[in-house]
């Protein structure tokens, strides 16, 4: 891989035109967050992108985090060439005057055809199942709307337990902070893996997901009902997957004894501590699968497993399938 140019080189690429649409009610991480991935990518590979805000009337918008848009472009003055076509979520009343009374969809119908790609972050998506843009195909939202989608659009095919999704030209991302790793996404698919990688360590990301993580992490959701003292150790267990996650080693960090420890943590995480851990490890080697092209050896040790034979009957027990079926899924997705 060859070195990332200097900011001040002249890219390659022709400038694309990347416009993310936004709406009174929005929220603000939903353009924020693409915005700052763009911006950063722009940084590294000047040229590549030029970012416009817009709003179906123009002018200021009102986020729903009480922070204000200003200067955004109105929907028929954007130009003709877009590229990458973004469209943010945010509250319902704020989606529902969008598509109801300022008829994104009816804009976005006739806009998506001269478009390379559309993508809609959480609650945007339903601007796009409105367009019909999502008709026949995998689409996701916010995991507290995915249902209230199904409904409304039969014909889309709602994947609940993912962080984006891309089918053909279309994509479409989950709650709020997804949408940093769906613009990672489109940046890594325009400019390459060097380029979305050093981006996500900017952004000071603790891992760069694949697009079939679930909405909600399993550290996450143990952390959610556990105690402080556990949720800590399971933000710690992330971080030092290669050392020993012995229940006996645990209790020793947590400072409890092993016994009371096991039932404890069992209790307020919903699962074994040995179970924890090794969904931990399988899916930081689904990670290094899916971002690198090391040897299972290399993926076993990084990931804390003792063997290569241990990591592969893990690996089959959580994802249902081999580390080289999984690696091999990645690379030729069924839906390009």
């Amino acid at each position: 891989m060859p070195p990332l140019p200097h900011k001040d080189e002249e890219a390659a690429l022709p400038a694309s035109e990347v416009v993310i649409v936004a709406f009174d009610g929005a929220e603000s991480i939903d353009v924020a967050g693409p915005a700052s991935v763009f911006s950063k990518a722009e940084l590294l590979r000047p040229g590549s992108y030029r970012l416009h805000f817009a709003s179906p009337q123009g002018g200021t918008v009102a986020t729903n985090g009480g922070l204000s848009l200003a200067g955004t472009c109105r929907l028929d003055q954007l130009p003709d060439a877009i590229d990458t076509l973004i469209v943010a979520g945010g509250d319902e009343p704020g989606v529902r005057a969008a598509i109801v009374e300022q008829h994104i969809g009816d804009w976005l119908a006739q806009t998506a055809p001269r478009v390379r790609r559309i993508a809609s972050v959480c609650s945007g998506a339903f601007a796009l199942a409105a367009a019909g843009l999502l008709d026949g195909r995998e689409a996701t939202t916010h995991w507290r709307a995915c249902d209230q989608l199904q409904a409304l659009r039969p014909q889309v095919r709602v994947l609940r337990e993912r962080i984006y999704v891309r089918d053909g030209p279309v994509w479409t991302s989950a709650g709020v902070t997804t949408g940093i790793e769906l613009a990672l996404a489109l940046v890594e698919d325009d400019l390459g893996h060097a380029v979305a990688m050093e981006i996500a360590r900017t952004l000071a990301l603790p891992m760069l997901r694949g697009a079939e993580q679930p909405q909600l992490s399993r550290a996450l959701e143990a952390q959610a009902t556990a105690s402080d003292r556990l949720r800590e150790l399971v933000a710690w267990i992330g971080t030092h997957l290669q050392d020993d996650l012995s229940v006996d080693a645990l209790a020793a960090q947590a400072q409890m004894s092993p016994r009371h420890f096991a039932r404890a943590f069992a209790a307020q995480a919903g699962c074994t501590p040995a179970r924890f851990v090794e969904q931990a490890r399988v899916e930081a080697a689904a990670q290094l699968l899916r971002r690198t092209r090391w040897t299972q050896e290399r993926v076993a040790s990084r990931s804390g497993f003792g063997s290569v034979d241990a990591f592969q009957r893990a690996f089959v027990r959580q994802q249902g399938m081999t580390p080289q079926a999984f690696r091999a899924g990645e690379q030729n997705p069924a839906r390009p």
